[in-house]
């Protein structure tokens, strides 16, 4: 009986053990799956930076470095193009099928987001990196991987509703090594009369170092110097300012701001416009004439009425038309002896 009873236990036993065992095996297995993220996935390794927000959804930013992209080998059975959507213009850099492939996408001023988007071709989708809300499904279809050093790495995912989460289908390397480019502009401000004008700023750099140009107000154009490498200069023109108060606007240049001012138009007269209106006559527009008011040519006085209509406004040449020629500078003096700034007529 007592070998029996052993038996019995050591069977009861083996089957405990048994389930014991199956058990230990798939708490290990689960546990080596909740500490082992999916290979490849930013949240590992990542090293968030200032210009790399790492994960999926994660972002980018430019560190004003030249930038780089290399494509890497993808594991995915659709032809999927990659994008620099912005900033614009949206430009194509290769596609998954181009392991290898390096393009240089110039420079991006510091601190501007840098989105890459992707183009399936055979399903017309397209999806770019962050959070999802631009992309069709609602859903994010990249993962941003930061190594630091103005590298990162973006694994796209190619199928709606996020497909097998691998992010692999389109794999690339960003590089924009820390930016060793030095930029002086000078001068640093300008000051206008009410008539507007031109102006000219120089631009310094270190050998090799490209710019751009931006105007941040309507009324100031870039005319020349738009973009460059190297030392340059940046040419800009100033609209006249019809309003009674002052104002300040800046162009910037690779960062470096030069501001620029202007008075307002006052109780000064101010030509804005001329049209010529027959042979004779060229019709003169502004602010502030009067019935006294007279147009001067090149510093000599013309024969000059004024509309009875728009009095303040428009002021006719009355055979101006005959001597007017492009480039000359025309005036206004009103009853107070108060000048206009010089405007040049371009017909």
């Amino acid at each position: 009986m007592a070998a029996i009873g052993f038996k019995m236990i050591s069977k009861t036993s083996q089957r405990r053990l048994r389930g014991f065992s199956i058990f230990a095996v798939a708490f290990l297995f689960l546990s080596l799956g909740l500490s082992s993220p999916h290979k490849g996935h930013a949240d590992d390794q990542s090293t968030q930076t200032a210009e790399c927000q790492g994960g999926i959804g994660g972002r980018l930013f430019s560190n004003g470095g030249e930038l780089e992209v290399e494509m890497l080998a993808a594991d995915a059975g659709f032809t999927i193009e990659l994008y620099l959507m912005s900033p614009g213009p949206q430009r194509l850099i290769a596609t998954n099928r181009d392991a290898g492939t390096i393009v240089k996408l110039g420079t991006v001023p510091a601190g501007v987001e840098l989105i890459f988007g992707v183009f399936v071709r055979e399903t017309q989708r397209t999806y770019v990196m962050g959070q999802g809300s631009q992309n069709p499904d609602g859903l994010p279809h990249a993962e941003v991987t930061c190594f630091g050093g103005g590298r990162s790495n973006i694994g796209f995912e190619d199928q709606l509703g996020g497909g097998d989460r691998d992010y692999n289908d389109l794999m690339c390397t960003v590089r924009q090594p820390e930016n060793s480019c030095t930029y002086a502009v000078t001068p640093k401000s300008q000051s206008f009369d009410p008539g507007g004008g031109s102006g000219t700023a120089t631009v310094s750099v270190k050998s090799g170092c490209s710019w751009t140009t931006k105007s941040n107000v309507t009324w100031v154009v870039i005319t020349s110097g738009g973009s460059g490498s190297d030392n340059g200069t940046v040419r800009y023109s100033v609209a006249a300012n019809p309003e009674l108060s002052s104002r300040t606007g800046t162009v910037t240049v690779q960062g470096e701001t030069i501001t620029i001012s202007q008075d307002p138009a006052g109780s000064l007269p101010l030509i804005t416009s001329t049209f010529r209106k027959s042979d004779k006559k060229i019709l003169v527009y502004g602010l502030n004439f009067d019935g006294a008011s007279v147009i001067l040519l090149n510093g000599e006085d013309q024969k000059t009425i004024y509309d009875p209509d728009n009095p303040r406004t428009i002021l006719i040449g009355k055979k101006l038309g005959r001597w007017m020629r492009p480039g000359d500078k025309l005036r206004v003096r009103n009853a107070a002896g108060g000048l206009s700034p010089e405007f040049v007529y371009v017909p």
